[in-house]
């Protein structure tokens, strides 16, 4: 008499929908990794949204930054034009490099008074302001004060 048993192998073939739990535990764990790499992937995102906002505010401090400070450097050329103005009425343009950035100083006579132009560098930062001074009893008097925007 035939062997009426099928082989091992064809039995296997025969019944592809025989689920052991070793198929189970290799299918779970693929479900695990995948929700572990999308975790990863969302925490990465967030943590780059993150740094480009911080990366975005301190170079909004920064300029802000320069732009007070050629401000300042501005203010600080006029106050030198009248020191220097003192000691010598026919001066008409001057320069300074300092630290932080540089001041041009331009200077007009006009009937008794002087127009004086500053302008401040600061790195990217640009700030220029006139003012009209006259000397009164030895001592500067501002007839105006303007920021220039150009």
């Amino acid at each position: 008499m035939e062997n009426s048993h099928p082989p091992k192998d064809i039995f296997i073939a025969l019944n592809p929908l025989t689920v052991t739990a070793n198929d189970i535990k290799q299918n779970s764990t693929g479900y695990v990794s995948l929700l572990i790499l999308l975790l990863l992937t969302l925490l990465a995102g967030l943590g780059m949204e993150g740094y480009l906002k911080a990366n975005t505010e301190n170079r909004m401090v920064k300029r802000e930054v320069q732009s007070r400070q050629a401000l300042y450097l501005a203010e600080g050329g006029v106050e030198w034009a009248k020191a220097h103005l003192t000691a010598n009425p026919d001066l008409r343009k001057g320069s300074l490099s300092l630290d932080n950035g540089q001041v041009d100083v331009q200077i007009e006579l006009s009937g008794g008074d002087y127009k004086v132009t500053s302008k401040g560098l600061s790195g990217l930062a640009v700030r220029k302001i006139e003012e009209h001074l006259e000397l009164v009893n030895e001592s500067w008097v501002t007839k105006s004060y303007q920021e220039l925007h150009w």
